[in-house]
């Protein structure tokens, strides 16, 4: 999935960057996998990319949190899309759950919680757990590939 970023507007030249690396590389099986609730008040976007684990006593899928005991402690995916949730609102989601993924292009949400993928957690780096705890997601480090006839 690409993403552009606006950097400067002058009026009459647009200069955007534009950034087509991907997230998933290749050999990935994803799950129509339930429902993400936002029962906050805000409205809230989650990136592709995002660690997810699953609320065990409901099933609905959330952000991961290290700090939680409601199961969402535990890797259970990948956020395959970007996903916009109103306040209040459920979605259905898919997540990856093995495969390849670019280590460079998974998040956490929220941000503010300061996780990295080498977050020490119970004595485990985080990317540690995402390998352990799902049925197969291989974090490996991407390398920009510009070239025409790299895919």
């Amino acid at each position: 999935m690409s993403s552009q970023s606006i950097t400067s507007n002058t009026g009459s030249q647009l200069f955007v960057n534009t950034d087509t690396s991907k997230i998933f590389l290749g050999g990935n099986y994803t799950r129509q996998e339930g429902f993400i609730n936002n029962s906050g008040y805000n409205p809230i976007v989650l990136p592709a990319g995002t660690v997810m684990g699953r609320v065990a006593f409901s099933g609905t899928l959330a952000p991961f949190n290290s700090a939680a005991s409601d199961g969402t402690q535990f890797v259970c995916g990948i956020l395959t899309d970007d996903v916009s949730l109103a306040a209040g609102a459920t979605v259905t989601a898919s997540i990856t759950v093995a495969g390849r993924v670019a280590q460079d292009k998974v998040s956490f949400f929220p941000t503010s919680f300061g996780m990295t993928i080498d977050t020490v957690v119970s004595g485990r780096r985080i990317k540690d757990k995402i390998m352990a705890e799902t049925t197969g997601i291989l974090l490996v480090v991407s390398t920009e590939m510009t070239d025409y006839d790299n895919s």
